[in-house]
């Protein structure tokens, strides 16, 4: 049996985007707009509004308050006590220990080139979940494959900085 089989997923997948959409609108209400350094990284990541984005540094990323989307979120291991980055719509929340670590930011603003892409946070929200339900046990997914292997692009030796 699956770790969260697709009539949960539906039923998590309204509470998941409003959880999201929160987050978000907080993030574009008390971060700070990125930096050069990471608005050209931004720019390379395939965001097309930079300055948007906004950046929330954070001592903890914070878990779902619903119990049920909280405890879908570990199981499946997006959202974890260990989380170091989030990035979707046009916010990046970020623990203050992990800014220096920057293919962790490249691979979140990928998240949020891709929320563009598929036309804002909902469309996203249930794009990238359906595309790990689609995985064997939630494993990676074809959006976070891509967000890994842009991020590692950049930021290789070598690579455009």
């Amino acid at each position: 049996m699956p770790v969260v089989d697709q009539q949960m997923l539906e039923a998590l997948l309204p509470l998941a985007y409003e959880w999201a959409r929160g987050l978000e609108e907080f993030a574009l209400s008390h971060g700070h707009p990125l930096g050069t350094t990471h608005a050209y990284d931004a720019h390379l990541a395939g965001v097309k509004e930079c300055d948007r984005v906004r950046v929330l540094v954070v001592d903890r990323i914070p878990l779902p308050e619903d119990p049920a989307l909280a405890e879908a979120a570990r199981r499946i291991r997006i959202i974890t006590e260990d989380t170091r980055c989030m990035g979707f719509g046009h916010a990046l929340l970020i623990r203050a220990d992990a800014w220096n670590d920057r293919e962790l930011i490249v691979h979140n603003l990928v998240h949020i080139a891709q929320c563009e892409r598929a036309g804002g946070l909902e469309n996203w929200v249930r794009e990238y979940l359906g595309d790990r339900t689609s995985c064997a046990d939630f494993t990676v997914g074809s959006l976070e494959e891509e967000a890994r292997r842009v991020a590692h692009e950049i930021c290789a030796p070598g690579a455009a900085a």
